[in-house]
């Protein structure tokens, strides 16, 4: 299904280079009346816009990717400097898109024959779904959230006897790999203190023994199911 996927991608991908290509040759052909060039240039100008959003995921990918936390009921959220660019980007490929779908009536006017204006008009539909796939893609690459919904993560809390410290554990999977994201949380603010990872995707259902220190804590927890061998992980606390 995934190879499907990438060769659709890649046919629209080849077939939006192509249409641009042609609408840029045709800009330049003084036999055609101005609504068939004005049409042409929009695409032209969609292409440039989809461009500049392809340039700007590069541009923002050359750098390193800084990732901080915040905690809300209950609830550790992960944000990713790329995500910063997610408006952006879709403004970008939006404009692209209402550009090629606004040179259809142009193009439907430059031409006398019904069969004409409906074959132009299922090539600028053709090149608006790349626009839109061009835009998911990038998108979608430019961030996804790892504690998101695709790793079914659960979220537990664990406070200190003199409630002078706070951690959340948050148990996520993904096939068959089991991970925990070990949190120290005060208010609303949210640091990554620790990790570990469990056998065969397994999860402790927040059944955890914490051992609380002054400067750090320790956790211990199960591996996997098929046995009772416990694992620990110790970590200093932040300044938060």
């Amino acid at each position: 299904m995934e190879i499907l996927a990438i060769i659709v991608f890649s046919l629209l991908v080849m077939y939006y280079l192509y249409g641009t290509y042609i609408s840029a040759a045709a800009m330049f052909n003084k036999r055609l009346i101005w609504s068939l060039r004005a049409a042409c240039l929009m695409r032209v100008i969609s292409f440039l816009f989809v461009l500049a959003g392809v340039g700007l995921f590069i541009a923002a990918h050359l750098k390193e990717e800084i990732i901080t936390y915040s905690y809300k009921n209950g609830i550790v959220y992960e944000h990713s400097s790329y995500g910063d660019k997610d408006t952006t980007l879709m403004i970008l490929f939006l404009i692209a898109a209402v550009l090629v779908l606004a040179s259809i009536p142009l193009d439907s006017a430059g031409h006398d024959k019904r069969k004409r204006r409906i074959k132009n008009a299922v090539v600028s539909l053709i090149l608006c779904t790349a626009v839109v796939a061009i835009a998911m893609a990038v998108v979608f690459a430019n961030y996804h959230n790892r504690l998101g919904e695709d790793y079914s993560p659960k979220f537990y809390r664990c406070d200190s006897p003199d409630k002078s410290h706070s951690i959340i554990i948050c148990e996520r999977t993904h096939k068959n790999d089991g991970f925990g994201d070990i949190f120290q949380v005060k208010d609303q603010r949210a640091v990554k203190i620790g990790e570990f990872t469990t056998d065969n995707a397994f999860r402790n259902g927040g059944k955890y023994r914490i051992g609380w220190e002054k400067n750090q804590v320790t956790v211990f927890y199960s591996y996997n199911e098929k046995t009772s061998a416990v694992k620990k992980v110790t970590m200093k606390f932040a300044e938060i």
